[in-house]
């Protein structure tokens, strides 16, 4: 199937779906891609901490993972959130409660834009945007 290579390759942005039929928009030129890597910045709710993490971040209760969440309700590896040219992009990795951006549960990758709320557990993640990685 190509639709998900165009995906991936950001031609094609997924609209939404509804039963059997999914609903696809072509772009107009490719976004712009950043040179270099890029820093995902995220704001943990709870407490305020600002996290960067390099192109990459996994989000769970892990210790050695980017944002790492002390609740009970969150898994170990809960969500990852990747950059993909000039987007980031969340989507759950099994976690037993779900992820949730702004109050919508996600079931496939989910295209984060500044301010949006990556919610799971008790706790919440604000993805502030993407910086140059220093």
């Amino acid at each position: 199937m190509v639709i998900p290579e165009l995906l991936r390759e950001q031609t094609l942005e997924l609209l939404g779906a509804l039963g059997a039929f999914t609903a696809y928009a072509a772009l107009a030129r490719p976004p712009r891609v950043p040179r270099g890597s890029a820093a995902l910045v995220f704001r943990v709710l709870n407490d305020g901490r600002s996290v960067r993490a390099r192109d990459e971040a996994i989000i769970g209760r892990w210790h050695e993972h980017a944002v790492v969440l002390e609740d009970p309700r969150v898994s170990r590896s809960h969500a990852r959130v990747v950059r993909r040219g000039a987007q980031a992009w969340v989507e759950d990795v099994g976690s037993r409660n779900g992820t949730y951006v702004n109050g919508q549960q996600i079931e496939h990758p989910t295209e984060l834009r500044p301010g949006d709320r990556i919610e799971m557990g008790a706790s919440a993640v604000e993805f502030v945007g993407m910086e140059p990685w220093k």
